[in-house]
């Protein structure tokens, strides 16, 4: 064995740059499908500190109203609990969730935000919540009692031992609380991650009445139960189906919502299947299986590449290797030499691989918005080491058959003659089928990076009826009584010389429409009815955004009746004629649940088709509601975004008002609105690249072989009058035809999964620009980046001078 590993050290030391192209590239491409793996590992692991995750559940409800069905929400109603506790259902320590966000004021003088998590006390051993310091049960118990976590203990009073942090009290919107427990903080895959404070569903922080948790359709909170010993997750949406049927609050719906049909849908998730539901999660694991898939191939590339040198080494090897079977090695002999070179040189390169991806983990994680407390190699991965273990077999199996058989078949005694043999057509034609796959691939990668790209641009610059450059939102988290206190700013922005224009709103536009839904009808008229999406505003608020007005005036006044500014689409959908016809006509909009309401409202303007919704939804009509009210958004428009932002900042701290805001560009609501598909770009690039490298690696490897084995003929080619041009297409020819396969197999497959792509999108990028030109300009950049990988081999080909024929 000994001598075994002497040989095969030596054999590598010999072909150092032989082994950093292909192995070095390999861990590369291991590291990673390493990085994707450990990161899809760890996103599916239920927190260890739950106790029986497989049998805790989380209930859910999907809303079912005619013409405006709603996805799974990652909640339900929170009657469900009292509900199914009343029911006897076989369900234990049911337990209801709610937030409840509170401005705390930190100790530097700034406010922070934090939401309280409001809970029952069945939580506590549900969720196998303990102390690490006080009285868990005793911080529920309590409306003044809070229980915090070590690192909000180290946020609001620095390194203190956390023990005296207990009896402290903290004031949060003039009421005082005090710490009663010290718990450790939840873990980035615990169902409670993101809060600090726990408090009882008393708490004097609670944000909801009894008669708001008493709602039949309203997402209110979150329920967590345990299945009880027989019970099954699958039961439990029949249980609370029959507990919404029998709510009081069900035969107030809409007939319309449950005649011959369902009002809306329940089910329960356990745990570990809660790490793959809500948008957020499918969108991160649509990422990563693209990712996985396009690491596969990568994998693959260079697997192919390292087959190809290792082929080609083994045939330059021929005399040493008729030498050591002149000596009395056999096959196997040999064969368990180069298994053990290869072995080697795949241990190497999975383990540069794995020390590659503990070092880029923190920057993945960072990258992909993952919390940073997230760590992809605690606890150990076990699994993701195993596949690699499995992965590295397959290419040892790959790597040693197929280019043993091609040297062993060459005649010894030609050999130690000094006439070494070729590998024949036949191992040109695996040479060529190898560049063939990995030009496929990397050209399929490239193709999809581009077009993910223009769409990604396409849906940060699209027109959706507004404007959001240089628009600034202060973001102030206050309420309705606190619009007294912020006047006097509100006045001082107005008069601010770098704002031109600023306007109240309750939804802010670009990161998608969060506003209510209204039934609107004409007063007094029998005629059509519409469901439109209703926002409220300032009347300065369409000129602030730059929206185009039909007809009418926002800002005129009207003297004791409520003004309303509909989009066209609206407009149409209600029987206007044309926007002029609207203006002065009386509505009558709100009611509960879409039910048609009496609130009088008049339309003043029609502004053009104005989309809210994000790209994956078609545009709704909307309406807009004048209000002279406070409203959480205050928006600030000006020609000078800097000077903008400098000015509302320098207001803001004159004042000192005792509310946490952000200010932001509005812009950056549709940034973060796409940052997904602008992850998924960046990354599919990144490795689309690196598959680009690999086949440029296996053309040049091909092109030196060729060179090798033609020189001669290229020699007399020359001898014979051939043109310079004429040296340089026959040395080229070589991977000319894998290159044209590659086209005609990898276009195609990328346009169908594009297509497949551009298919979860409503508003999609031209058809030329955001297909066909990103897949024309893949083939230019592979083709381009395979004749300079060929380039100095072909200038050697074209340099051959007569006399090398003789040689």
């Amino acid at each position: 064995m000994k001598a075994l590993l002497r040989d095969a050290l030596h054999a590598l030391r010999a072909r150092p740059g032989a082994l950093l192209v292909a192995h070095g590239g390999l861990a590369l491409a291991l590291a990673a499908s390493l990085l994707v793996s450990l990161l899809a590992w760890s996103l599916a692991q239920t927190d260890p500190t739950l106790p029986a995750p497989d049998r805790t559940v989380m209930l859910q409800f999907k809303g079912n109203p005619p013409g405006q069905p709603s996805a799974w929400f990652m909640g339900s109603p929170v009657f469900l609990g009292p509900a199914l506790k009343a029911r006897g259902v076989p369900l234990e320590n049911i337990a209801r969730v709610e937030t409840a966000p509170r401005t705390i004021r930190l100790p530097g003088g700034h406010y922070k935000v934090f939401d309280i998590l409001l809970a029952d006390a069945e939580l506590l051993p549900l969720m196998g919540l303990q102390a690490m310091h006080g009285n868990l049960p005793e911080s529920l118990a309590r409306p003044e009692a809070l229980a915090v976590t070590t690192d909000f203990v180290r946020s609001l009073w620095g390194d203190i031992p956390p023990a005296q942090a207990l009896g402290r009290s903290l004031d949060a919107e003039g009421k005082r609380y005090q710490v009663r427990a010290v718990m450790l903080p939840f873990g980035p895959n615990h169902p409670l991650f993101g809060h600090e404070l726990l408090a009882g569903m008393t708490s004097q922080g609670a944000a909801q009445t009894e008669e708001d948790r008493g709602a039949i359709y309203r997402v209110n909170g979150k329920v967590f139960a345990r299945l009880s010993a027989g019970a099954q997750a699958e039961q439990v949406g029949a249980w609370m189906r029959s507990a919404f049927l029998a709510h009081p609050g069900f035969s107030k719906l809409p007939k319309a919502w449950s005649d011959g049909r369902e009002a809306a849908f329940f089910r329960a998730i356990t745990l570990p299947q809660l790490r793959f539901e809500g948008e957020e999660n499918e969108l991160r694991w649509t990422a990563l299986t693209a990712l996985g898939a396009a690491c596969a191939l990568l994998v693959l590339m260079a697997a192919f590449n390292a087959l190809n040198l290792h082929a080609a080494q083994l045939l330059h090897r021929q005399r040493e290797t008729a030498l050591r079977q002149s000596l009395g090695m056999n096959h196997r002999q040999l064969l368990t030499l180069w298994a053990t070179e290869q072995g080697l040189a795949l241990l190497a390169a999975a383990a540069t691989g794995l020390l590659l991806a503990w070092w880029l983990a923190p920057a993945l994680v960072l990258g992909l918005g993952v919390p940073p407390s997230t760590d992809l190699f605690s606890p150990a991965p076990w699994p993701v080491l195993l596949g690699l273990a499995g992965v590295l077999c397959l290419l040892l199996l790959l790597n040693v058959p197929v280019p043993a058989a091609l040297a062993l078949r060459q005649p010894p005694a030609r050999a130690l003659q000094g006439r070494t043999a070729s590998e024949g057509p036949w191992g040109r034609r695996l040479r060529q089928a190898l560049l063939t796959l990995q030009l496929s691939s990397a050209l399929l990668l490239l193709a999809l990076t581009g077009v993910l790209a223009v769409q990604h641009q396409h849906l940060l610059h699209m027109d959706h009826g507004y404007q959001l450059d240089g628009r600034l939102q202060l973001d102030v988290w206050a309420k309705p009584e606190d619009a007294p206190r912020l006047k006097p700013l509100v006045e001082a922005i107005q008069h601010h010389p770098a704002v031109q224009s600023w306007s109240f709103s309750s939804s802010v536009p670009g990161g998608g429409w969060s506003g209510t839904i209204e039934h609107y009808r004409r007063a007094g008229a029998v005629g059509p009815s519409a469901v439109l999406r209703a926002t409220q505003v300032s009347s300065t608020f369409f000129a602030t955004y730059g929206m185009k007005l039909l007809a009418g005036d926002p800002t005129s006044p009207l003297r004791g009746e409520a003004r309303v500014v509909l989009d066209a689409h609206a407009a149409r959908l209600l029987g206007f004629a044309n926007p002029q016809a609207a203006i002065g006509t009386q509505l009558l909009a709100g009611g509960d649940f879409m039910a048609p309401g009496q609130d009088a409202r008049r339309v003043v303007a029609v502004v053009a088709d104005v989309k809210l919704e994000s790209a994956r939804e078609s545009a709704q009509p909307q309406s807009f509601v004048i209000t002279d009210a406070y409203q959480p958004f205050l928006t600030v428009y000006g020609s000078d975004p800097a000077q903008l932002h400098a000015a509302v900042d320098t207001l803001w701290k004159r004042f000192d008002l005792p509310f946490f805001h952000m200010l932001d560009e509005v812009a950056e609501q549709r940034r973060i609105a796409y940052q997904q598909e602008a992850l998924l770009a960046g990354l599919l690039g990144v490795v689309a690249l690196l598959a680009v490298t690999a086949a440029a690696a296996g053309a040049y490897a091909l092109v030196a072989d060729t060179l090798r084995r033609r020189r001669t003929e290229l020699v007399l080619r020359r001898l014979h009058g051939a043109s310079t041009a004429a040296v340089a297409r026959s040395a080229l020819r070589e991977f000319a035809l894998p290159l044209a396969l590659a086209v005609l197999v990898a276009l195609p497959l990328a346009a169908g999964l594009a297509h497949l792509y551009r298919e979860g999108f409503v508003d999609q990028a031209p058809l030329g620009p955001g297909l066909v030109l990103p897949l024309l300009a893949a083939a230019l950049f592979t083709a381009l980046v395979v004749a300079l990988a060929a380039l100095r081999h072909t200038a050697h080909a074209v340099a051959l001078r007569p006399i090398e024929a003789l040689r």
